[in-house]
C-alpha cells in the first residue's frame, strides 16, 4: 500500500507524507491487557506491561518496519540508477491507536506506540483513530487523553478531535473535545476541529492554539461527506482569521476517493483562498511536520526551490501584461498579516505541477 501511495503522491507533486499505521503486537495484545488489569494506577500498569515483555514487542515491530521499508525501496528501485516514481517522496509513519476499545486496551496500544516512537526515528508520532462519536470513544474521552498524557508526554502527538456535529452526539459532547486534546493529551496538531464553535470559550481556545502553536488539519471533503458540514458552516475561515496555523488534509483518501489536489481546489473554490495562502498552507505541512529540525530545514529548502520553478514556469507562459496584472492583483489581495507565522499555510493549488506536502 505504501508503494502504491508513494507513486500516486509523486504524480501529485506531494513532497512529504506521514502515513498512519497500526503497530501493536497482535499475539501479545490480550496478554498485555490481562497483565495490567489488576493495577489501579497508571505507573503500576506501565510497570506490569514492561515486566510482561513490552521491550520484546517493540524490538519485533521495529524489525518488521525495517524489513517493510527495505521492501518498499527495493520495489521502487530507489537505490538503482533509474529509480521508479515514488522515490522522491519523503515518508514517515504515525502509529494509530483505536479509540473504540476499553481503557486497558487503549493503554496497551498507547504504551506500545510511544515506546516504538522513542526507539524508531521513522515512526514520528501517534494519533487516535475511529469514530469520535461512538459510545466508547465519547464515554472514555477524558480517560484516553489522560492515558496519552501519561504515556506519550515526550513524543509528538496529533489527535483527531472535534470531528463532531449537532445530531451525532449529545450537545455537551461538543463542548470540550478539542480543548482536552490540547490541554490534557498534549496534541501539537488537531485533525478536523469542526466543532470549534460549540467549544466553551471558543475565542480563548483559538488564541491558545495560535500561541502554542497547535496546527489544525482541515479535511474539507471528509467533513462534507461524513458530517455534512461545508461552506459557511465550516470553521476554516475562523481558524484562518484567528491566525491558527492551517494545513489541508485528505483524511482517508482511499475511502473518499479523492486526492490532496482536490482539497486545495475546494479551498480555492469554496473559500476564495489565493496562491499566497495556499502556498503558505503547503509550507505549514513541512514546518509543523514531525520531522527533526535538520530534515525539516532540508525539506523546506526543497519546497522553496520547487515553488520558484513553478512560479517561473507560470510567468514564462504569460505575456508581460498578464504578469503585470497578476502582480497588481497579488499586491491588492495580500491578506493582513500574511507574513505572520499563523498565516504560513501549505498545499498545492489545483495545478498538479505545484509542489506540496501532505498528511495521509
Amino acid at each position: 500500500m505504501t508503494v502504491d501511495q508513494l507513486k500516486h503522491y509523486e504524480a501529485e507533486n506531494v513532497q512529504y507524507v506521514e502515513f498512519m499505521i497500526s503497530a501493536w503486537c497482535p499475539g501479545e495484545r490480550a496478554r498485555f491487557a490481562q497483565a495490567i488489569s489488576e493495577a489501579t494506577e497508571d505507573a503500576a500498569k506501565l510497570a506490569a506491561l514492561q515486566a510482561s515483555g513490552l521491550a520484546y514487542c517493540v524490538a519485533t515491530k521495529r524489525n518488521d518496519l525495517a524489513t517493510a521499508i527495505g521492501m518498499i525501496r527495493t520495489s521502487l528501485g530507489c537505490d538503482a540508477p533509474a529509480p521508479q516514481p515514488g522515490c522522491s517522496v519523503t515518508f514517515r509513519y504515525i502509529v494509530q491507536i483505536f479509540r473504540g476499545n476499553p481503557p486497558d486496551d487503549v493503554f496497551v496500544q498507547t504504551a506500545t506506540a510511544a515506546a516504538l516512537i522513542r526507539a524508531e526515528p521513522r515512526l514520528v508520532g501517534l494519533n487516535l483513530v475511529g469514530p469520535e462519536d461512538y459510545l466508547v470513544a465519547r464515554r472514555d474521552y477524558t480517560r484516553q487523553m489522560q492515558i496519552i498524557r501519561f504515556l506519550a508526554g515526550n513524543v509528538p502527538v496529533a489527535l483527531h478531535a472535534g470531528e463532531l456535529w449537532l445530531g451525532l452526539v449529545p450537545p455537551p459532547d461538543l463542548t470540550f473535545h478539542i480543548r482536552q486534546a490540547i490541554e490534557i493529551g498534549g496534541a501539537r496538531r488537531i485533525g478536523h476541529g469542526v466543532s470549534l464553535a460549540f467549544e466553551r470559550d471558543a475565542a480563548g481556545l483559538l488564541a491558545d492554539m495560535r500561541a502554542r502553536p497547535v496546527v489544525i488539519e482541515i479535511a474539507l471533503t471528509s467533513n462534507d461527506v461524513i458530517l455534512g458540514v461545508r461552506g459557511k458552516d465550516h470553521p476554516l475561515p475562523a481558524y484562518l482569521a484567528a491566525g491558527v496555523p492551517v494545513v489541508l488534509s485528505t483524511d482517508d483518501a482511499g475511502i473518499a476517493r479523492i486526492d490532496l489536489t482536490n482539497e486545495y481546489f475546494r479551498a480555492a473554490r469554496d473559500y476564495g483562498l489565493g496562491y499566497r495562502q495556499l502556498k503558505a498552507i503547503a509550507g505549514n505541512a513541512l514546518r509543523y511536520s514531525f520531522l527533526d529540525e535538520e530534515q525539516k530545514r532540508a525539506e523546506l529548502e526543497r519546497f522553496e526551490r520547487s515553488c520558484v520553478q513553478f512560479e517561473r514556469a507560470v510567468a514564462a507562459a504569460q505575456s508581460p501584461l498578464e504578469n503585470a496584472v497578476a502582480l497588481i492583483k497579488a499586491a491588492l489581495t495580500l491578506p493582513p498579516g500574511d507574513d505572520a507565522p499563523g498565516n504560513r499555510l501549505q498545499v498545492p493549488p489545483a495545478a498538479r505541477s505545484h509542489p506540496a506536502a501532505g498528511w495521509q
